[in-house]
């Protein structure tokens, strides 16, 4: 391709090219901005049915040359699904989490668009925050009809294992992805069999019901995974005296390794008498130190007006709220230490995505925006 092709809209780099078009990273001359280009032949034009929304790369803008029609997307930092997955294999936990966006794209389709749509790697981009946005909207396939939740096994499984040179049937599939999980494989074998005879099931009529039935039964799958997964212990974020689990929810504190050593450790020689001894005299010597502070009037005068000061610098600045720190980006142990440097608590949710473990993905409050000291700050953690 000739440099300079366009007037305004340049092609940088070729990322995916096949029957259907060329897919470019480029640039715009004009308003100096990345931006996707998506190239074709102009014989094969586009329809005007597009799917628009959150599950797609908005559309910039549109033209025509002697020979080519093309496409301006949004560039939204990211790469290729099916680039992302040759970096890195996923594991079925967490396969099924990007199941979950899939079937919500799917949902988002059939309300804008319809079927059809092109759910193939090369079709989807991965944002770097983990989002999963089509490319292609107005591409319409007529065999992908009535294969949907097929197609979306598939390209799980090529998420998990890498490409497979030819065309596996779905009962191989399902099997393979199943023997991934070390726990009770019937469960998972079960439940991804019933998702895909739901699909041979189904009419025209009852599409939108059964993704959404299948949206539940894959997070639910997703939970049961993720709570029994042998090995696992959720991460957790003391925050005065409770402890929030990966899942985001207070739960009762959790045992650590040190009070499990504490409570095998014994003291040895206390008899039940000798321990009420000690405790007696412990209440005795606590006794003897309050009647010794009352003998102290000026001294509990200052404390009490220093409390009251104290505590009204903190409603002031309470009511004037501190401001929330940049966190996104940094490692989980670096966004608290600056959280702690402003005096906020927080705790975290885990989410799967390419970026490295504990990278802090968003967070809420939006950095600059002031809330109370007694406000907790929200974090997604790479996990």
């Amino acid at each position: 391709m000739k440099k300079g092709l366009y007037e305004r809209y340049v092609p940088d780099m070729l990322l995916h090219e096949d029957e259907i078009g060329q897919l470019h990273r480029g640039h715009d001359k004009i308003l100096k901005r990345d931006v996707l280009l998506y190239i074709f032949p102009r014989r094969s034009s586009y329809p005007e049915c597009m799917m628009h929304g959150s599950s797609v790369l908005q559309i910039l803008d549109r033209g025509e040359t002697e020979n080519e029609a093309f496409v301006v997307l949004e560039y939204i930092p990211g790469l290729l699904l099916g680039t992302a997955a040759k970096s890195r294999a996923l594991s079925l936990k967490e396969a099924l989490g990007m199941a979950r966006q899939f079937v919500q794209i799917l949902q988002e389709a059939s309300q804008t668009k319809g079927r059809g749509l092109l759910f193939t790697k090369n079709n989807l981009w991965l944002t770097e925050t983990g989002e999963v946005k089509v490319i292609n909207s107005w591409a319409v396939s007529e065999e992908a009809v009535g294969r949907e939740i097929s197609d979306m096994f598939r390209l799980m499984h090529y998420m998990m294992f890498g490409e497979v040179k030819i065309e596996l049937p779905l009962e191989q599939v399902i099997e393979e992805m199943s023997l991934s999980y070390p726990g009770d494989l019937f469960i998972i074998r079960k439940s991804l069999r019933a998702i895909w005879r739901r699909e041979q099931k189904n009419r025209a009529e009852q599409y939108e019901r059964m993704l959404a039935q299948t949206l539940e039964d894959i997070t639910s799958l997703y939970h049961y995974i993720k709570k029994t997964q042998a090995g696992l212990r959720p991460f957790s974020v003391q925050e005065e005296g409770k402890n929030t689990t990966s899942h985001g929810l207070l739960s009762a504190p959790l045992k650590t390794r040190a009070h499990v050593e504490a409570k095998k450790r014994k003291v040895p020689g206390l008899s039940p008498k000798r321990l009420a001894a000690v405790a007696l005299v412990a209440i005795v010597c606590v006794v003897a130190f309050a009647f010794a502070q009352n003998d102290k009037p000026s001294s509990a005068k200052s404390v009490e007006t220093i409390s009251q000061e104290t505590g009204g610098q903190q409603s002031e600045e309470n009511k004037a709220g501190v401001e929330v720190p940049d966190v996104e980006g940094l490692s989980l142990q670096e966004a608290s230490q600056k959280l702690s440097e402003s005096g906020l608590r927080y705790k975290y949710y885990l989410e799967s995505s390419f970026f490295k473990k504990g990278t802090v993905l968003k967070q809420n409050p939006k950095p600059g925006e002031k809330i109370p000291r007694v406000e907790v700050v929200e974090l997604w953690v790479s996990e």
